[in-house]
């Protein structure tokens, strides 16, 4: 099976796996009478797909509030072959949505095989601080120094510890008890992929557009590549405020800590 290159993340457009695609989706404005377009960007990470049952189901929610509407479902586009596309839905949002969540059904193939690298959070173990394991040998006496170890390994990328052996007759703890870190689990990812609603002008679409951006064997798209079409600039660019806010996960963070963080420190996923 042919192993494609991860075009979304080379063009800046983190992806979210869901099932056996990738999918990213642009903040979506809306028009003063309520008309949007969305735009999506799509890759397979499994192949061969299913041949039936692969759907986008489009919910309009209201963050703050109850409202919660349908606005569409529609066929997957093919993506078979490593094919990267760009698709144009138009939609119609009422006033008090103010956020998309964009449900993904596509699944494998049982004989499918994974053709670009996963885009999922996986356990983290946290390493003890230098100081900590500094207290299992500091005088010369038999032991093991777990601290130039580990930083010894960390630097070099190896996978050894190295030892100093002394003289000494006391004993020193267990290393692999003192290495002992906690493990911290991953943010369990969403199920959908949420594209904020900005106010602004929209270029009227009558119908579903889909453009293809690459296919194998065709140079990669450069990363600064600006698409045929983008959403206009708001009438009103939004207050940045003293918080960013991550529309996956719903984590939120002072401004000041995270002003150049360009994905979300829980989920890893593209914010405001």
């Amino acid at each position: 099976m042919d192993h494609y290159a991860d075009v979304l993340d080379h063009l800046g457009r983190t992806p979210r796996e869901l099932g056996a695609i990738h999918l990213h989706v642009e903040p979506v404005t809306r028009g003063p009478l309520g008309e949007a377009v969305a735009v999506l960007w799509l890759q397979s990470a499994f192949e061969p797909l299913a041949s039936s049952g692969q759907s986008l189901l489009v919910m309009g929610r209201q963050k703050q509030g109850p409202t919660q509407r349908m606005l569409g479902q529609h066929p997957l586009p093919s993506l078979d072959g490593g094919r990267v596309v760009r698709w144009r839905l138009p939609l119609s949002l009422p006033p008090e949505i103010d956020e998309l969540h964009f449900h993904v059904s596509a699944k494998p193939h049982p004989k499918a095989e994974r053709v670009r690298p996963a885009w999922k959070l996986f356990d983290t173990l946290e390493i003890p601080k230098e100081s900590e394991m500094k207290t299992v040998s500091t005088s010369p006496e038999f032991g093991v120094d777990v601290a130039d170890s580990v930083m010894n390994t960390l630097l070099s990328g190896g996978l050894s510890l190295s030892f100093q052996v002394g003289f000494g007759s006391s004993q020193s703890p267990d290393p692999m008890k003192v290495m002992a870190g906690k493990r911290h689990a991953a943010a369990p990812t969403p199920s959908f992929f949420t594209a904020a609603v900005v106010e602004g002008t929209v270029e009227a679409l009558s119908e579903p557009q889909l453009e293809t951006i690459w296919t194998p064997g065709t140079p990669l798209p450069e990363a600064t590549v600006a698409a045929h079409w983008q959403p206009p600039m708001p009438t009103q660019a939004p207050s940045r405020g003293a918080w960013r806010t991550c529309y996956g996960c719903g984590f939120e963070g002072r401004s000041a800590d995270y002003e150049r963080t360009t994905l979300c420190p829980q989920c890893d996923a593209p914010w405001n």
